[in-house]
């Protein structure tokens, strides 16, 4: 899975909860310029960034 199709995840799962992207942004305890540019697959997102959205989303990630 490429960072293009987990942004669209994320981006599904968001619009799904209701969620807009500044409240997501605050929930996840990111800016939403980094919740922006995670959504377009774009940038090289920190673990930590990754990993708080998927949290507050209710969304995993395996590695393997």
């Amino acid at each position: 899975m490429d960072l293009i199709e987990i942004g669209k995840h994320i981006r599904e799962r968001r619009k799904e909860l209701g969620l807009d992207q500044a409240t997501l942004a605050a929930l996840a305890g990111i800016g939403i310029n980094a919740l922006v540019r995670l959504e377009r697959g774009s940038g090289n997102p920190r673990f930590d960034v990754l990993f708080n959205v998927l949290k507050t989303l209710g969304l995993t990630i395996y590695i393997q």
